[in-house]
């Protein structure tokens, strides 16, 4: 499927959203990713193809992707995706995984790592288009300088009851601490845990040491971070 660059925001000093029309009507579920294929001149050992999470609703029909961008030690891959201009056709495909809502009458806690935060606007906007209201707590690890979407997201924690969102930003680092003053009921709860592969593992030993069983946890992390 090929899909058209038809906007390029820079969202902070290094992160930038990239909204693709597709050619066709195309769907899927919030909170999954996509793969994309950039050819270039001499790519690095990382490759030509990449996987994004969506962080646009369903609803919204163009794919958007967000990311973070090293321009030094970034991939070739990712300085070709910087390069892209407006109305460039690249190829999109294998749209996938499962880190989705499924039980609308449970509670959760989503926890995001910087860039991690893209999944959860997805399905935080979707659940809002759909009219549903589960109980969510957010929170969001960052830098004060990185608050990836705090406008939409400051919004829909003002207009409706069942979103809760706590920013922790550093050098103030997520612990079983904080999970438990910012969420008393933790253990009620079902986790989703979004960003690099050393934050999710981090937080997954957090919740292990909180007694939270790996069938409550969801986990979906960036291996390719740059």
């Amino acid at each position: 499927m090929k899909v058209t660059l038809i906007e390029k925001i820079r969202e902070t000093q290094d992160i930038y959203s990239f909204i693709f029309k597709p050619e066709k009507q195309v769907t899927w579920e919030a909170g999954q990713h996509i793969f994309l294929k950039i050819p270039h001149p001499n790519p690095d050992n990382r490759g030509i193809i990449r996987h994004f999470t969506i962080s646009s609703a369903p609803f919204e029909k163009n794919i958007s992707i967000t990311s973070r961008f090293d321009i030094e030690k970034g991939s070739s891959f990712k300085k070709a995706l910087l390069k892209l201009k407006t109305g460039s056709a690249v190829e999109a495909f294998n749209l996938r995984g499962n880190f989705t809502i499924k039980d609308l009458k449970a509670k959760y806690v989503f926890i995001a790592g910087g860039i991690g935060i893209t999944p959860y606007r997805s399905i935080l906007l979707d659940l809002i288009n759909k009219d549903r209201s589960p109980d969510i707590v957010l929170l969001y690890c960052c830098k004060a300088e990185g608050i990836i979407f705090k406008d939409i997201l400051d919004e829909m924690e003002n207009k409706y009851k069942w979103l809760k969102i706590h920013y922790i930003i550093e050098p103030k680092l997520i612990n079983g601490e904080i999970i438990k003053n910012k969420v008393p009921d933790f253990k009620e709860r079902i986790f989703y845990i979004s960003g690099p592969l050393i934050m999710v593992k981090i937080v997954e030993e957090i919740l292990s040491k909180l007694n939270i069983g790996k069938s409550s946890i969801l986990k979906d992390y960036f291996p390719g971070y740059e």
